[in-house]
């Protein structure tokens, strides 16, 4: 098996990472309400009786109700940036060798 690619691995990592922390969330109200944040798959969970602000920096340091980082999540979301980002390079790298 090939190993993988410490550049596009630290590139989904980052990645990952700005997605949670820059694409806002929106107020989720079934019962207690709730922010998701994470694409493909909500890796962090951020609970809140009150709608306070979709931003994830605000919602996580000025105080919840509750905090849940499911870290299977965060490893599929890798895994799945990976491979779309190695299979786009894969992609670009054989059409600049045909021409």
């Amino acid at each position: 098996m090939k190993r993988p690619n410490n550049s596009l691995l630290g590139f989904s990592l980052l990645v990952c990472a700005l997605i949670t922390i820059l694409v806002p969330s929106q107020f989720i109200s079934d019962g207690i309400g709730k922010y998701e944040y994470g694409y493909p798959f909500t890796n962090i969970t951020i609970y809140q009786i009150e709608p306070n602000n979709n931003w994830f920096g605000t919602n996580f340091f000025a105080g919840n109700d509750g905090l849940h980082i499911n870290l299977l999540n965060i490893g599929l979301n890798i895994i799945v940036i990976y491979l779309l980002t190695y299979f786009i390079v894969s992609k670009y790298k054989n059409r600049k060798e045909i021409r």
